[in-house]
């Protein structure tokens, strides 16, 4: 999920407190050159936005931002990162109280005293970490200001156009940033969540996951922080002086950096995309012994490349570690999934390709596949195209159920419930490249886990039928899902089924009508109690094509129409989701 970003914004001015008396820089400004907001955020987890700029000028000063923000959104902490500062920003409510905010939103202003040389001018970030408590579409806004000297006291001016000091008269859309608070999309896989508290993983002695740069290779993940300043897959000590092949850490900016070292000079690739927005992110490294040339691949993008010199040619890693360094002194303070190791210098379309799948470990010039579905007595496994291969896990890390948006490709496959009965059903008509069938069982907050496995019948007869029966207790919501694996490591996958939802739901959705369709539809909904609905149409690879609801609506019968008359045809899923759970139903666009 790339951060979106926004045009120049004038938000700071400094000023010098000297032994008892404030004296005034005025070339001492801060200018705000871009602001860096997620496009998604989960509820009820921190985010982070980041500001950047610069300081012009000389000497210390204080530096002030001020924040509208809504209600529902808790700042947790505000921190400046410059080339020789690192400082936590206080809050001041005097400067906040000179503004007024919209109805369900609030002023925050921060500040502190900053020091910094004459001779270089210095490029700032602010990191503002916000948890929103509500899902919706929100805007935040910026105003800049100035602390000046009147008779002996700090006076804060605004500088906008007009003295503005009303939110509702600032209708510059340079200044609005929007913020889509959601519910997490757990696809049911498994994550690994480190803390910060010492924790880590120890790759094997083996020749599969092993860093040298005598041979190609491309390791990637997925990855969520807001976190900054921590390596994350690391063959570093904690010097530079030591010859070392990969360091991929967060920077203390947030955004990803590659090192390496040949013992005599340190290398490092420059800066990229700010990631650290406690959203999802791909990061992918490949290396090309040919060229001797490291790629950095952000969200499916090549965003920097980094060319060594012949002296590291030789270098090996002696460990690797995940959420670590070799002399154990930082510690990742992250989620991860899908961590794959590729015994080929992938290049940008085949890391785009490949990045949102989710994979068996059977896939071509794939060495090695740690997925975190599983893991007991401090080893997490791994597939090493079907040999076992496993991590080594130091101060009980979590495994947690994963919201990275990793693609599903869907097959046909119906459950429902009879009695106490769940039925499951699907049908095949070709099993000549089916290796095997497992249904996948999960509750409201939990991980899949194989239910059933089925061998394929690849009876003479192409056409077959399968059932698979489970008991329902009836007191809990639970999905099922079908995941085919095919004896080319391909991986397809389901759509998952629920059952029970509509016992315990505030809602009932109903089938479009008509369904197929040719330009548009109409979608029902019941409600049985006052509550936000959001009703979203996605596309067949989960892309979000249409926001039909996102408000909060009285009990009633419902009915919304979809215009598709532009789209191309096909499959298409709605989903409907309240603060009792979601439903997903399928419909069929033909033109």
């Amino acid at each position: 999920m790339a951060p979106a970003r926004f045009s120049t914004i004038r938000l700071f001015l400094c000023v010098s407190p000297l032994i008892g008396a404030i004296l005034l820089f005025p070339s001492c400004l801060t200018l705000i050159d871009t602001v860096h907001v997620p496009e998604n955020v989960v509820v009820d987890e921190t985010f982070t936005i980041a500001v950047d700029g610069s300081v012009i000028g000389h000497g210390g000063g204080m530096a002030g931002l001020v924040l509208h923000v809504p209600e529902s959104f808790e700042l947790e902490s505000a921190t400046l990162v410059a080339s020789n500062a690192r400082r936590v920003l206080q809050r001041s409510a005097g400067v906040a109280s000179r503004y007024s905010a919209l109805p369900g939103h609030r002023v925050y202003a921060v500040t502190d005293s900053i020091r910094f040389s004459r001779e270089t001018d210095a490029p700032v970030r602010v990191l503002l970490r916000f948890t929103p408590r509500e899902t919706g579409q929100f805007t935040c806004m910026f105003v800049s200001g100035v602390a000046e000297e009147r008779n002996g006291r700090l006076h804060w001016k605004s500088t906008d156009p007009a003295d503005a000091r009303d939110f509702a008269a600032i209708d510059s859309t340079d200044r609005a940033f929007p913020v889509r608070v959601v519910h997490p999309e757990r696809n049911g896989t498994g994550a690994l969540s480190l803390a910060g508290q010492r924790q880590y993983l120890l790759f094997p002695d083996a020749e599969l996951t092993a860093i040298d740069m005598q041979r190609d290779f491309t390791v990637e993940t997925w990855c969520r922080t807001h976190g900054t300043d921590f390596p994350l897959l690391s063959t570093r000590p904690d010097d530079f002086t030591t010859a070392f092949p990969l360091e991929l850490q967060i920077s203390a900016r947030g955004e990803a950096e590659i090192l390496c070292a040949d013992g005599r000079e340190v290398y490092r690739s420059d800066q990229s995309p700010f990631i650290a927005d406690g959203c999802w992110h791909h990061l992918a490294v490949s290396f090309c012994r040919d060229s001797l040339r490291f790629t950095l691949c952000i969200d499916g993008r090549a965003t920097d490349t980094l060319s060594l010199p012949p002296t590291m040619r030789g270098v090996t890693a002696k460990q690797l570690l995940l959420g670590s360094n070799l002399a154990r002194t930082r510690f990742a303070r992250a989620e991860f999934d899908e961590l794959r190791f590729w015994e080929t210098c992938r290049n940008e379309q085949e890391i785009a390709y490949y990045r949102d799948l989710a994979l068996s470990g059977y896939e071509t010039s794939l060495s090695v596949l740690f997925s975190f579905d599983s893991g007991r007595e401090g080893r997490i496994p791994g597939n090493a195209q079907g040999d076992s291969l496993s991590l080594l896990a130091y101060n009980h890390p979590r495994l947690v159920v994963s919201t990275a948006p990793l693609r599903i490709e869907l097959l046909a496959f119906n459950a429902h419930l009879v009695d106490d009965t769940v039925r499951m059903n699907w049908e095949t008509f070709d099993e000549t490249r089916v290796k095997v069938y497992e249904v996948e069982k999960r509750t409201e907050s939990g991980r899949y886990r194989v239910y059933r496995e089925i061998e394929p019948l690849r009876a003479a007869d192409r056409h077959q039928e399968y059932l698979v029966t489970d008991d329902w207790s009836g007191r809990e919501v639970v999905y099922y899902r079908l995941r085919k694996v095919t004896t080319d490591g391909t991986v397809l996958f389901s759509e998952e089924v629920p059952i029970g939802l509509e016992a315990i739901l505030n809602f009932v959705l109903e089938d479009n009508v008509p369904n197929p369709f040719t330009a548009s539809t109409e979608i029902r909904y019941t409600l049985t109690k006052r509550t936000r609905v959001e009703l979203i149409v996605y596309d067949l690879s989960g892309r979000e094509v249409a926001e039909l609801v996102n408000e909060r609506q009285d009990p009633g019968d419902y009915a919304v129409r979809f215009e598709a008359a532009d789209l191309p045809g096909g499959m298409y899923f709605y989903k409907m989701k309240t603060g009792a759970g979601s439903l997903t139903k399928k419909m069929y666009l033909a033109h």
